[in-house]
């Protein structure tokens, strides 16, 4: 999938808009982005347009986790743990589900060399079933499991059913 291809999908299928539940510890958010992750956005979080949106998206989290790097059958999954986990933390993921699967990587949250190949050799399935159950498993111990456990469970399916 391309950048155009997956962003659709997130905000066509999972961030359809604004929210501001109470119990986000995000805050305020629309279409995905939320007032925690970009303070530079108070304010103005309500008006934000799709195609604002879109080049955050592009710019804080596509282009630095490398995402055109990836395999292209794990691409969106990847590209949505980064949306929603941080680009850093999300890097972690991908390296201890690729060690559940073998591999001996560092988790650094840096994904070089050593990772992208892993990645390469890695079969794809294999690695989304992985990655997938260390991301509900992270999800299960979120403080915020309890009301929006059940929403992140289904995004994380419904990823999983598109790559």
């Amino acid at each position: 999938m391309t950048f155009d291809q997956m962003i659709t999908f997130i905000v066509d299928r999972i961030e359809k808009g604004y929210a501001n539940h109470p119990d986000d510890n995000g805050g305020e958010t629309n279409w995905g982005i939320s007032a925690r992750a970009h303070p530079e956005l108070k304010g103005r979080i309500k008006t934000l347009t799709q195609d604002e949106a879109k080049k955050i998206y592009r710019n804080a989290y596509f282009t630095p986790a490398q995402i055109a790097k990836y395999p292209a059958k794990v691409r969106l999954a990847v590209f949505d743990g980064a949306i929603h986990h941080g680009v850093v933390s999300n890097n972690k993921i991908v390296q201890r589900a690729l060690n559940r699967m073998g591999y001996k990587l560092p988790v650094d949250g840096v994904v070089g060399p050593m990772t992208l190949a892993a990645l390469k050799k890695a079969d794809p399935l294999t690695f989304l079933a992985t990655y997938s159950q260390q991301r509900l498993e992270l999800f299960k111990k979120h403080e915020d499991y309890d009301w929006a456990g059940a929403g992140w469970e289904y995004r994380l399916f419904l990823i999983c059913a598109a790559s």
